[in-house]
């Protein structure tokens, strides 16, 4: 298999197996709003990947796992023009 191929293959799977496990708990900052009493005080927004899944796939874990790549694909997509200003600012 070509080293170009598994630079994609890898972080795919990475993603499907790490969305399997997903936590359906609420995270600290909602955990700290739940236990000081003021999560009712917080702001309804829209969020395109709210619980770490994507809105409109129904299968649970479907949704987890296309989250998981578009947030991979955002994270290449910082990672290469971080690296291209770097890079430029180097020369």
């Amino acid at each position: 298999m070509n080293k170009k191929n598994l630079v994609f293959i890898i972080p795919i799977f990475t993603a499907l197996l790490a969305s399997l496990f997903a936590s359906k708990l609420p995270d600290t900052l909602e955990t700290l709003a739940i236990n000081y009493g003021f999560e009712d005080k917080a702001k309804e927004t829209f969020s395109l990947f709210s619980g770490y899944s994507f809105p409109f796939v129904e299968n649970h874990h479907a949704s987890t796992f296309i989250a998981g790549i578009i947030g991979l694909v955002i994270l290449y997509i910082l990672f290469k023009i971080t690296t291209t200003a770097i890079r430029s600012l180097a020369k």
